[in-house]
């Protein structure tokens, strides 16, 4: 019976962790970009309270692909992605979501929700230098915070001279942004964008400002500065833009 094979269908699967029966890992169908196996443990407490979480394992699949997550900023995607669907990202870089016996199927879903969010994003950001991505958001809180109750769009599209449409990170105010660190692995997709972006005669009137990463070596964000200053409009360094106030804005998708 279809019944009797059903979780070796769906790719689900639960193996126990201690002897008490208290903590479980499930195998799931779900994956990451590189086809590492999402991860979903539950943990069961007293009271019929129980406890979904990833054992801080996703922070660590994105560190193998070469994030930095020296700062707590750069986990702020990460925390946002699970804030959206009920979980949080705990001091320890846990994902996790709490639930009594009567709400543990939906705490269930939105975990599993918030995992496959992530894998999406992840998905999204292939062949983007995964440092860089987690800057391009400390970028935008910083231009939240510079200029409260401005619109923020996400991801801009701009048609280049060779007919291909690019995407910058944010646009406000008119201006498009490109948040770059000063490395060659950053800094050489940017700059073939923005060359096939500014040599397109219909975009001269575009005002595109390039934001880098300059709290870690600033020598290289100055040379990195002189590579795009004669291509766009503006390039400034980041610690110019984190203003002293903090603000909020609406973005815009």
């Amino acid at each position: 019976m279809i019944c009797q094979n059903l979780l070796n269908l769906t790719g689900f699967a639960y193996q126990p962790i201690n002897e008490q029966g208290t903590l479980a890992r499930i195998n799931t169908p779900f994956c990451f970009a590189d086809g590492d196996p999402v991860p979903v443990y539950v943990q069961s407490f007293d009271n019929d309270v129980h406890r979904f979480f990833d054992d801080g394992q996703t922070v660590l699949h994105f560190i193998g692909r070469g994030m930095n997550f020296s700062s707590g900023h750069k986990l702020r995607f990460l925390s946002n992605l699970a804030s959206k669907h009920g979980a949080s990202l705990n001091a320890k870089g846990v994902i996790e979501i709490l639930s009594t016996d009567s709400s543990s199927a939906d705490a269930f879903a939105r975990y599993i929700s918030c995992l496959v969010a992530i894998t999406h994003w992840e998905m999204e950001h292939q062949g983007v230098d995964a440092d860089g991505s987690a800057f391009a958001t400390e970028v935008a809180q910083a231009l939240l915070q510079r200029y409260p109750g401005k619109e923020l769009q996400l991801r801009p599209e701009y048609l280049g001279s060779s007919g291909k449409r690019h995407e910058l990170d944010f646009k406000m105010e008119g201006s498009g942004y490109l948040a770059v660190k000063p490395t060659q692995q950053s800094a050489a997709p940017a700059l073939y964008k923005l060359v096939d972006i500014t040599n397109r005669q219909t975009n001269d009137g575009e005002n595109i400002v390039v934001v880098i990463d300059d709290r870690f070596d600033k020598q290289a964000a100055k040379n990195t500065q002189q590579v795009f200053r004669s291509i766009v409009s503006d390039v400034i360094h980041f610690s110019k833009l984190v203003p002293a106030d903090s603000a909020s804005a609406a973005i815009v998708h």
